[in-house]
């Protein structure tokens, strides 16, 4: 197995990938067709093996502090996708990723890395264990019912909806400390967590 940088013939290999890593996670339903771009300089890594794309780790850093990191400080990263298949999975992969990642932006002066992800166990335990720090957390949260519930009513201004048969879904963020509340309603509710890590 390999790690090497991204490349455009890479695509198919790089989707499948993120289809698969993040089917077991509860970011099952943010399915991608093609692979994301960013607004800012970014690393992209693959790691191969027989060529098969096996993971990934994308990076957007900043080369004016606040362009993309969401804390103040020195210049920063964020980690928007990192992934392995189910079948490589504690063998290194992600930990190789982050690594070569983490040198190539340290050598770019690169000194805070940031990570959004949501309350997946493993996940969470892997951050902790490269030395990234929990900061904070918000909800990501889903509803859905018939416009006529009372529930429905209360979160959502139906006034101006017209007419309409069922809210299939309705995601929405909210305050961390509106989590006992919306516990009771929502059939998905998530916490996004921020973690940081500086160098």
């Amino acid at each position: 197995m390999k790690i090497r940088e991204y490349k455009s013939e890479d695509e198919n290999g790089w989707v499948r990938c993120r289809l698969l890593s993040f089917l077991d996670s509860s970011y099952y339903d943010d399915i991608k067709k093609t692979k994301e771009s960013y607004d800012n300089p970014s690393l992209c890594l693959v790691a191969e093996d027989n060529g098969i794309i096996v993971g990934f780790i994308d990076v957007e850093y900043e080369e004016h502090a606040g362009e993309v990191c969401y804390f103040s400080g020195a210049l920063g990263a964020v980690i928007w996708n990192i992934g392995v298949l189910p079948e490589y999975r504690r063998q290194g992969v992600a930990t190789q990723l982050w690594n070569t990642a983490k040198v190539m932006l340290l050598d770019k002066g690169i000194r805070r890395f940031e990570v959004w992800t949501q309350n997946d166990t493993a996940s969470n335990a892997w951050y902790e264990r490269q030395g990234f720090v929990f900061r904070e957390a918000y909800l990501n949260a889903y509803i859905k019912g018939n416009p006529t519930d009372a529930i429905i009513r209360k979160y959502i201004n139906m006034k101006n909806a017209g007419a309409i048969y069922g809210i299939r879904c309705f995601n929405f963020e909210a305050p961390i400390e509106r989590k006992n509340e919306l516990e009771q309603v929502c059939f998905r509710l998530y916490e996004v967590k921020v973690y940081e890590l500086k160098c």
